[in-house]
């Protein structure tokens, strides 16, 4: 997935550029797919489902919002609540079960996986498309998402943890606004709206655990976005007796907060803060031949971004991604749902990976360093919203 595939050196440039190493592409390309299974967006196919099929239940009705301040502040403080235990039960139940997910902001992707916890553990995962099983030898997982997963403190596909709650809680308002069925089990429905009043997602949370069974993600329009649910799923000690090995471990090391800086005290373009209320959750590098990646995962609590800075330049076409304008800027995307996105600037190349509303990909690349000049609209817009931020 990583953009930098098939690039030429450009000339009068000395030696490889970093953007162009192979070792550097499979250490993104294992990156990005880590990202996407930590937000349920993209993962190899397994049919298309419809919007609202993933649990086989009926959506809850869109609930007005509260009118009386104390009405907000109560289902605020309800939502935190359910919230705070679904966080709770992440990190302390043991489950296991199959988790399907529906991505589609363009086109449509789905997927299936099975996912393993254990208490105090990180998940695994198994894509339940390509399992297989050869004679002799023992199924094998992945871990869920490596450092981010335990930077995140969450579980699964679904996972919640005690950060992210903190962050919804500050950037949406929250509510309780009913019950629900998902996998032959009873949830509590929390409704997640932005401070304009529009619908942003729904949690389904199991009544007996709070672990979450289902979230459904919509744009600014109200338009379904993703769809991440659990088809089938057991909770308890006997859930995980036929977990898998592992098969890898976390390709990438935690930079801690000196080595941040010192990355950007030589000019390197690490954001600790994004537009739209993303805050910097965890920083990880992994060294190749050709010097170090950056990885920098982002998050307001229900949109996730991650964005890899490498020393380096792209060329002018990209064998198999499109050339478009997105915030007036020139980019590379690799797929119709923008959730990949690439582009070089001030001798560094840019990779952003998303699951989260177009207009909060349009956001962050816009914030992101270019050596285009966007135009006179998109400049005006892009202060502007730089303005608000502060």
């Amino acid at each position: 997935m990583s953009p930098v595939t098939g690039s030429q050196a450009r000339p009068g440039a000395a030696g490889r550029c970093p953007g162009t190493d192979p070792a550097a592409l499979r250490f993104i390309s294992a990156a990005v797919l880590a990202g996407l299974l930590m937000t349920g967006a993209v993962m190899a196919v397994r049919g298309q489902l419809a919007p609202g099929r993933a649990a086989r239940t009926a959506r809850p009705a869109a609930a007005p919002v509260p009118a009386a301040v104390g009405s907000l502040r109560l289902g605020q403080a309800a939502g935190l609540r359910l919230l705070a235990q679904a966080a709770r039960a992440c990190h302390s139940v043991a489950y296991q079960g199959v988790e399907v997910a529906w991505w589609a902001q363009g086109g449509g992707n789905s997927s299936a996986m099975d996912v393993w916890h254990q208490p105090g553990g990180q998940a695994l995962t198994l894509n339940a498309a390509t399992a297989v099983e050869l004679p002799g030898q023992p199924r094998q997982a992945v871990p869920l998402a490596g450092d981010a997963a335990r930077n995140l403190d969450g579980a699964g596909v679904l996972g919640m943890s005690t950060r992210l709650a903190a962050l919804l809680g500050t950037n949406y308002m929250l509510a309780v606004t009913g019950w629900g069925q998902v996998a032959d089990r009873t949830a509590r429905v929390v409704t997640v709206r932005r401070h304009d009043g529009s619908l942003a997602a729904w949690f389904w949370l199991d009544s007996t655990t709070g672990l979450p069974l289902r979230r459904e993600m919509f744009d600014s329009r109200a338009h379904l976005i993703s769809d991440v649910a659990f088809t089938n799923v057991t909770i308890g000690g006997t859930a995980v007796a036929g977990v898998p090995g592992a098969a890898a471990k976390p390709w990438r090391n935690t930079l801690a907060p000196a080595r941040l800086a010192a990355f950007r005290a030589r000019g390197w373009p690490l954001p600790g803060r994004l537009l739209g209320n993303l805050r910097l959750l965890g920083a990880r590098e992994n060294m190749t031949p050709s010097g170090p990646v950056v990885d920098l995962d982002y998050s307001d609590g229900l949109s996730v971004v991650s964005v890899f800075v490498q020393r380096g330049y792209l060329p002018d076409r990209l064998s198999g991604w499109s050339r478009v304008a997105l915030e007036g800027h020139r980019v590379y995307t690799g797929d119709p749902d923008d959730l990949s996105t690439a582009w070089s600037a001030r001798g560094f190349v840019f990779t952003l990976i998303a699951a989260a509303p177009r207009e909060t990909v349009g956001q962050v690349v816009a914030a992101l360093p270019h050596d285009d000049r966007p135009g006179l609209l998109a400049r005006m817009w892009h202060g502007l919203l730089s303005w608000l931020s502060l």
